[in-house]
């Protein structure tokens, strides 16, 4: 018996400080670098991956110069704590990318906050987090913004303080509700990180920043129609469709969705 128990004590004392490894073991007592890529590159390392995963794990990478926008690398999927944060996450100084700042203005990857239900925001307002797919008339938090794009969300935000920004908003409400209506994972809101009178696409290492002068129908169209799914590592988008969660739209007025 006690030959017994003391075997089971070196084996845990092995396995527990790492000197008994399989070869595709991984040391669960590490958490994954925020900067690492959604599944490891090395291919000695990579498990065998089932489609969806392998899909999600190429488009985290995809650098293609054939997709609308700029690659932005990914900064991970960590969370930070619950909404309201005690610091908020910055914006990465140019030439200083790390993973403890956002590397894009919109965000494209990083810190993010956890799935919380709705939460009510400073200015009274309240949001689910991440938010829904949908057109709101108040600022989504940026820590929001990678959740949503982690579950296959497309962020359309701007910074409007001319008529004719806000008359490009108005065509922009119409072309996301259509993208709505068939079905895309989009989420449409003021954002004062923005410059003014700027339009920001971002969705999961895509981002395309606009003046209104350069704003077209068609640039956003495409933005959204090759990013909404594109990236979707926890299955929100069913096989073969991108046609996903119900639209809500809320009031900047009383927060109210549906």
């Amino acid at each position: 018996m006690w030959l017994l128990i003391a075997g089971v004590a070196l084996i845990n004392v092995a396995i527990y400080t790492g000197v008994v490894r399989g070869e595709d073991a991984v040391d669960l007592r590490q958490p994954r670098a925020t900067g690492e890529p959604f599944l490891s590159t090395t291919p000695e390392a990579a498990p065998t991956l089932s489609p969806d995963r392998q899909q999600a794990h190429d488009a985290e990478l995809d650098d293609s110069p054939d997709l609308p926008g700029r690659f932005v690398p990914t900064q991970g999927r960590q969370h930070t704590d619950p909404y309201p944060l005690d610091e908020r996450i910055p914006f990465c100084p140019e030439n200083q990318i790390s993973n403890d700042c956002y590397a894009s203005n919109p965000p494209t990857s990083g810190l993010h906050l956890p799935v919380q239900g709705t939460v009510r925001l400073a200015d009274g307002n309240s949001v689910k987090i991440p938010p829904d797919p949908g057109i709101y008339d108040f600022e989504i938090p940026r820590e929001a913004i990678p959740h949503l794009q982690e579950h296959a969300g497309v962020f359309v935000g701007y910074h409007c303080v001319t008529n004719a920004c806000e008359q490009a908003v108005e065509e922009l409400e119409n072309l996301v509700s259509q993208k709505l209506s068939l079905g895309a994972r989009v989420v449409l809101a003021p954002s004062p990180d923005l410059a003014e009178d700027t339009i920001g696409m971002a969705a999961w290492t895509r981002v395309d920043v606009l003046s209104i002068g350069e704003f077209t129908e068609d640039r956003v169209s495409r933005f959204i129609d090759a990013h909404s799914c594109r990236f979707d590592p926890e299955g929100f988008c069913p096989e073969g469709s991108r046609t996903r969660a119900p639209p809500v739209r809320s009031s900047l007025a009383d927060g109210w969705s549906r």
